[in-house]
């Protein structure tokens, strides 16, 4: 992830919603990892388009704990493609 990474998060409930950041994301990516070690994620219905030869949009439908879907934004850079920001709606 770059130092821009960023996720936004619409919840039902909430007037607007939650942004998180690089260091945030980090941080709970390790403790559902630590946390939840013998539960797995499933992401189903994945699709990717390629905007162009630097940027993709992945689209999936997530199943863990909550349903919900994740739109990804993927940039290539320095010849490596890097996650660059996500949205999540959670159903």
């Amino acid at each position: 992830m770059p130092s821009d990474y960023y996720v936004t998060f619409f919840m039902q409930g909430q007037e607007k919603p939650t942004f998180f950041y690089r260091n945030d994301a980090v941080d709970g990516m390790r403790q559902s990892v630590s946390c939840q070690s013998k539960k797995r994620k499933r992401f189903d219905n994945r699709v990717i388009l390629l905007k162009d030869t630097q940027n993709a949009v992945v689209f999936y439908e997530q199943n863990y704990r909550k349903r919900g879907c994740t739109i990804e934004g993927w940039q290539k850079r320095g010849g490596q493609w890097e996650l660059s920001r996500e949205i999540q709606e959670h159903v």
